[in-house]
C-alpha cells in the first residue's frame, strides 16, 4: 500500500472520529492495522480492508483524554 493511501484513510477516519481521538492516535491505529493486514495477507492490504479494520479498532478504543477535553463545553461561570 502506498503511503498516500494510508494518509487518505487516516484523513477519512479523522472526519468521523475527531471528537474521540486526535489525528496522531488515528494515524497510529491506521499504521498498525496496515502492518497487521500485511502480515496476515502476506502482501499489501487494500485501502478498503485497511479502513474497515482501523474503523473497528477506533470504535473499540476508549476516547482519548485530549479529545474528550477538547470536545467538552467550557465551564465558565457568569459574574454576578
Amino acid at each position: 500500500m502506498h503511503r498516500d493511501s494510508e494518509c487518505d484513510v487516516a484523513e477519512r477516519l479523522f472526519r468521523d472520529f475527531e471528537r474521540l481521538h486526535p489525528l496522531p492516535v488515528i494515524a497510529t491505529v491506521v499504521r498498525r492495522c496496515r502492518m497487521e493486514l500485511q502480515e496476515s495477507l502476506l502482501g499489501a492490504a487494500d485501502p478498503q480492508s485497511l479502513e474497515r479494520l482501523a474503523r473497528q479498532r477506533l470504535t473499540d478504543l476508549p476516547p482519548s483524554a485530549a479529545a474528550t477535553r477538547r470536545s467538552s463545553p467550557s465551564r465558565e461561570t457568569a459574574a454576578d
